[in-house]
């Protein structure tokens, strides 16, 4: 995994005892964990508020979150060395997950605007759609009434290529998919009951009182939400549900929202990708390999 740091350095792949690279459909869609070795030279580019740079200079610019030192030192060389475990989020959405010490209000507005509000730093959103009412009290992370915007929608975010792209449900399997796999390469997730207990049915009320209905057609929980319209109803019951979960060899290029091809089976759309590199402990070689977190559509 190339990791640049903010002096323009590349950390050799030597000293990188682990990273882990994801990409999922959240407000803020990657992220990095990663175990550096580090001496005191370059430890303050791996301090919290320090820019990193992954897949090479131009790649994505991630922000330190957080910045932990491990406390046994061991010597390589001339050199004294420690390694610092660190929490990264993408730049340009990172001021999206911290607590408003102002209330964010916006009407009639669109996704962009509110992440621009929340002191994100992006100029659009590809697909882009209006948002009858935000709210983010005082107190309040955005990035979770963004998740609430996105679920009223019925659609999710992802970044590729430098852009974040908002992507109904239902379109995320009307993509070309990326790649093949054989059905036997993936361990299947399946469970009824947790889908009748977590993905509950809305209701709503109108102006005049009535009672609004979003989608019953199956037997689950029941949740109120207020100032929605059926088709809001309805989207808010839409949503993924992991069907399988896949280890192959690392493929950097793949992200969430990307859709799979199984042979002799239906595609599923990758919820979460995680591209992992790991340096064995005794010095002999590197682990490298991508998991994906694969889902179905439920309606």
């Amino acid at each position: 995994m190339i990791i640049y740091l903010s002096n323009g350095k590349q950390i050799r792949g030597d000293l990188i005892k682990s990273a882990v690279l994801r990409s999922d459909m959240s407000p803020v869609p990657v992220t990095l964990e990663a175990e550096i070795r580090t001496d005191d030279d370059f430890s303050k580019f791996l301090t919290e508020g320090q820019l990193l740079a992954v897949g090479g200079e131009s790649g994505d610019a991630l922000r330190i979150i957080k910045s932990n030192r491990v406390i046994n030192r061991v010597v390589q060389g001339d050199r004294e060395m420690s390694a610092i475990q660190i929490t990264a989020i993408l730049d340009s959405c990172h001021h999206i997950v911290f607590v408003r010490s102002r209330a964010i209000i916006k009407e009639n507005s669109t996704l962009s605007v509110i992440y621009r509000a929340a002191g994100a730093n992006i100029k659009a959103i590809d697909a882009d759609f209006p948002v009858p009412r935000f709210y983010c009290p005082i107190g309040d992370t955005p990035s979770f009434h963004i998740t609430r915007a996105l679920q009223e929608e019925g659609g999710v975010v992802r970044w590729k290529n430098g852009r974040l792209r908002f992507f109904r449900l239902p379109d995320l399997f009307k993509q070309k998919e990326a790649m093949t796999l054989p059905n036997n390469a993936s361990d299947d997730v399946d469970s009824g009951f947790l889908k009748r207990h977590e993905i509950p049915w809305f209701y709503s009320l109108d102006e005049s009182g009535a009672v609004v209905l979003g989608n019953q057609q199956k037997p689950r929980s029941v949740r109120f939400s207020p100032f929605k319209n059926v088709q809001r109803l309805r989207n808010m019951s839409r949503c993924l549900v992991q069907s399988k979960i896949s280890k192959i060899n690392l493929n950097p290029r793949l992200a969430a929202g990307d859709l799979i091809n199984f042979v002799d089976g239906v595609p599923l759309c990758i919820i979460t990708a995680a591209h992992v590199f790991e340096n064995d402990t005794d010095g002999s070689g590197s682990n490298q390999y991508t998991r994906l977190w694969l889902g179905s559509l439920e309606e």
